[in-house]
């Protein structure tokens, strides 16, 4: 099929909050300035400033009062309200999918490749945890819901034509959950504006929302128990209980602007990261200023921080292999945090910063554009290969069974 004007959709879940799945979309944007935007819900102050004078299209959910309150909870509406966005006419669909979006549905020709940040892990991998953490009413529901979801989910995940995964521990996922093959692009740190401070103060960082998930109590206690200087940046649902345990040693800066966020990772000793996150964006971000990081030994921290060995190190190992990055902890616990802390401060001269800067320059901006733009082409080349094998043998083939010829179709029965 040959497409004189290319005309580009991208979808992603909502702008309700910032945070990482945000570079993305900015990201998007700037590699396809003419493309529109679909969304389940958004909220001027939360739309990323690169999409402001976009064209942003919302699902009908979007369009209830309250709606914009209560979204975690239309979860079951989700299938529905995505199936509603209208996109006929689309020829190249890209869905951000950290929700429902990759369930759009798209014209025949059309293509539709799907940046997975992950499959939903409330209904997926931690349906058992979340649910341990309802009312027993809450629970009751969540079940046929969480099912439904589920199916709906993986039938969706079937009609993508090529799937994209923000790590190679996401890919392991969608291999899990959809059985679909994936390409790893690590999601855009933006390097360029990073640097490396000539000196650094005494205090540690924690940076991101205050959620559980974050795990951001274990490194308060840690802390406290060690005296050592914690900041915290973010704001989110567990602020009051985290200041409530937190100690003289730790300090709340809640939301701070772009240029204050860079002058606190500069000047850290290290970033603090007890989550399991699919690739931890904020990781990255304080490796790109050559601080290190203390981080759970899991999940996307795998691929993004290079752990020193566990045995003593010696600096002059580190000249023809991969610098390390950080320290990990094997639990998200306040003993596992506080004798990493430990660790870290008996090792701490052998980290270079200026090495761990350069690490961090595989998850530019550039490079992920780059490999957008080549995932992309490639993506429209095969299925252009494929079709015109197909049209060369005369033959349609369903996926299922031998090829049929065209002319011999069996017409349909209602």
């Amino acid at each position: 099929m040959t497409i004189t004007r290319l005309k580009v959709a991208i979808t992603y879940h909502y702008s309700l909050s910032f945070g990482g799945s945000e570079r993305v979309i900015e990201a998007l944007a700037e590699i396809y300035p003419e493309a529109d935007f679909f969304a389940l819900f958004a909220k001027e102050e939360f739309i990323p400033e690169k999409l402001k004078s976009r064209r942003i299209t919302t699902s009908v959910l979007d369009r209830i009062p309250g709606a914009k309150r209560i979204y975690r909870h239309l979860l079951p509406f989700y299938p529905l309200a995505v199936e509603s966005l209208d996109l006929s006419g689309y020829n190249l669909i890209l869905s951000a999918d950290g929700a429902a979006t990759k369930g759009v549905l798209t014209d025949q020709g059309a293509l539709h490749l799907c940046y997975c940040h992950s499959p939903s892990r409330s209904f997926w991998d931690q349906y058992f945890a979340q649910r341990k953490t309802m009312p027993w009413l809450a629970r009751t529901a969540f079940a046929p819901v969480s099912q439904y979801m589920r199916m709906w989910d993986f039938a969706a995940a079937q009609r993508i034509d090529g799937f994209m995964a923000n790590s190679r521990y996401v890919a392991d996922r969608i291999w899990k959950y959809y059985r679909r093959s994936s390409t790893v692009i690590h999601p855009p740190v933006d390097t360029a504006s990073a640097y490396v401070a000539s000196e650094h103060d005494d205090y540690y960082l924690s940076a991101g929302r205050l959620i559980a998930d974050k795990h951001v109590d274990v490194l308060i206690g840690a802390c406290n128990r060690l005296r050592r200087n914690l900041r915290i940046l973010g704001t989110g649902p567990e602020e009051a209980a985290l200041r409530a345990m937190a100690g003289p040693t730790i300090e709340f800066f809640g939301r701070v602007g772009e240029n204050e966020l860079r002058e606190h990772y500069a000047h850290c000793r290290a970033l603090l990261f007890a989550a399991d996150e699919d690739f931890g964006l904020v990781a990255v971000e304080a490796q790109s200023f050559g601080r290190p990081v203390i981080a759970y030994g899991r999940g996307g921290s795998l691929e993004t921080v290079v752990g020193l060995p566990q045995d003593e190190p010696c600096p002059e190992r580190f000249v023809d292999q991969r610098c390390p990055t950080g320290v990990f902890f094997e639990e998200q616990t306040v003993d596992s945090v506080a004798a990493a802390l430990v660790r870290f401060e008996s090792v701490e001269g052998y980290f270079d910063p200026q090495r761990i800067r350069r690490h961090t320059l595989q998850f530019d901006t550039k490079v992920f554009a780059a490999k957008i733009r080549q995932y992309v082409q490639g993506a429209f080349n095969e299925r252009n290969l494929r079709d015109a094998a197909r049209e060369a043998s005369g033959f349609a083939d369903y996926g299922m069974g031998r090829p049929v010829p065209f002319r011999e179709l069996p017409a349909l029965t209602v």
